[in-house]
């Protein structure tokens, strides 16, 4: 399960996108339309953790496996994912946790606990998992060293959207496409790794439907794909957001 972890963590930053902050690059006013178009009605700037559940499809080895998750996040750059799944009879349950500096991964399967080594790749990609956490913030389009670049047109559930290329030193490029007519987020990518592998490839998350939840837009159909191929279908069951103690993101 190793290789589907950070799939299913990296979610929790995309079903708690907020807002967007402004940008003085050329695509500043595209950025402005979507920071308008997330933004809540009432903002409270107090609130920086999000508590949500979320259910979904797997689709690995020709097998397509329903699971249950839940996932708290601090923003900027602490996440804790709880995820449930039965595959072929055995029940399968992955606590996922990274406080900002270490990341844990612990698997109970039929009543036996297994620690997963957070380091390495995996620590890197975590890290990475908070970076894309950030820029969904106000705080993280702040960063001086962001670098935007205008995205041509595309085509995203048959809806055109425009894209603006996100750039930092030392991090990985992270393009977020626009709905052209809504201004809402419609798709994201970047290059993933794949730790079974070890390569890397594309993965995207494109945003099937919207739903209001306390005077702001959210997601509520995800769909997660690497290399062109689905990797997983979400729904989001329930989304708040709220404070979160740092004692959430205690080594599980």
């Amino acid at each position: 399960m190793g290789r589907y972890l950070t799939a299913f963590v990296t979610l929790g930053w995309l079903v708690a996108l907020t807002a967007l902050a402004q940008s003085s690059d050329e695509a500043a006013a595209l950025l402005d339309k979507a920071a308008k178009a997330h933004a809540p009605k009432v903002k409270d700037d107090n609130v920086k953790g999000f508590r949500g559940k979320n259910k979904g499809t797997l689709f690995i080895q020709g097998l397509e496996l329903e699971f249950t998750q839940e996932i708290t996040l601090q923003i900027p750059g602490k996440f804790k994912e709880v995820m449930d799944m039965n595959v072929m009879g055995q029940a399968i349950k992955t606590t996922t946790v990274f406080n900002g500096k270490e990341g844990w991964i612990k698997v109970n399967a039929n009543n036996n606990n297994i620690d997963v080594p957070v380091k390495d790749e995996i620590l890197d990609e975590f890290k990475e998992v908070a970076y894309m956490m950030a820029l969904g913030q106000f705080s993280g389009f702040k960063d001086k060293g962001l670098k935007f670049s205008l995205l041509g047109e595309v085509q995203i559930n048959s809806k055109p959207a425009i894209g603006v290329k996100i750039s930092k030193e030392g991090k990985k490029d992270v393009d977020f496409y626009f709905d052209k007519q809504t201004n809402l987020l419609a798709k994201t990518e970047r290059r993933a790794r794949d730790f079974q592998t070890g390569q890397e490839l594309t993965e995207e998350r494109i945003v099937n439907s919207y739903q209001e939840v306390a005077g702001r837009k959210m997601p509520k159909s995800v769909t997660v794909n690497r290399d062109g191929k689905k990797l997983m279908d979400v729904e989001v069951v329930e989304t708040r957001h709220e404070k979160v103690d740092d004692s959430e993101f205690a080594q599980p």
